[in-house]
């Protein structure tokens, strides 16, 4: 900082002035200039940081970082954490599934590249699920008593894991939000620290140590009580809380569109 300064400004020049006033005068302005400048740079590089570490253990890092969680699928070994809805619906209608969530965003993108057909992954969810031996509660089509009149009907626990390999990559779908009157995703505090444990407990430990990509959980449809930067804040948390368990690098993807309301620097 002090060397790009000394580029426009000629340090020696400032104490040549006879006039004691004149230079203290001087002095105290550079001062002023540099601080400045210095809060400036500091706003500038935290407000657009792309990257942050936010803790490492057993030589594996937590991370928060801008980018498009679609990016990694081309990355090679990795693991993908999807945040569905608790029938792990298919279809991505804009009615159930937004096509703008991270569960309407990594479908569409499976099936419009040809990665796996709807068909398969329904299958493979389902399999993935009745290996764990995780039960599913059907609830039916009658809206009026809690049902689905679109979509799947066979509800399962918040914090199922149905992990379904892809390529190279390893799909974690984990239930979370619960779908209501067709269109409104409910999820409760209890549900949000189940989901969090359960990506401590069952996907850190499924990993193959390769790295974990996630986006933030808790944020866009899921209507919990709280902001992003909230939600960000207690991921980390969460996460030291238990770094002992941590095998892999973990990455928390943020939406370069929301850069401006969530700070990656928590």
């Amino acid at each position: 900082m002090l060397s790009l300064l000394a580029t426009f400004i000629n340090f020696s020049e400032l104490f040549k002035d006879k006039n004691i006033i004149m230079m203290v005068i001087k002095i105290i302005g550079t001062i002023i200039l540099i601080l400045g400048i210095s809060v400036i740079y500091a706003f500038l590089h935290t407000k657009y940081q792309r990257k942050v570490n936010y803790f490492k253990n057993n030589g594996y890092t937590v991370i928060g970082k801008y980018g498009n969680i679609l990016d990694s699928i081309g990355l090679g070994n990795v693991n993908i954490v999807v945040p569905v809805n608790r029938c792990y619906d298919t279809i991505i209608d804009d009615l159930v599934i937004s096509s703008n969530s991270v569960h309407g965003q990594i479908m569409q993108y499976l099936f419009q590249n040809d990665l796996i057909s709807k068909e398969e992954l329904n299958r493979n969810i389902e399999e993935s699920l009745k290996e764990q031996n995780i039960k599913a509660k059907n609830i039916g089509n009658d809206v009026s008593i809690g049902g689905k009149s679109k979509g799947k009907s066979k509800r399962y626990p918040v914090g199922s894991v149905a992990l379904v390999v892809i390529g190279t990559v390893r799909f974690h779908f984990i239930a979370f939000s619960k779908i209501e009157k067709n269109k409104t995703a409910i999820t409760k505090d209890l549900d949000y620290l189940i989901v969090l444990n359960q990506i401590v407990e069952n996907i850190w430990k499924n990993s193959n140590g390769s790295p974990i990509y996630m986006p933030l959980i808790g944020s866009g449809l899921s209507k919990l009580n709280y902001d992003s930067n909230q939600l960000l804040k207690f991921m980390i948390q969460f996460f030291e809380l238990h770094k002992n368990k941590l095998n892999s690098n973990v990455v928390i993807m943020i939406r370069k569109e929301d850069q401006s309301k969530i700070t990656i620097q928590q």
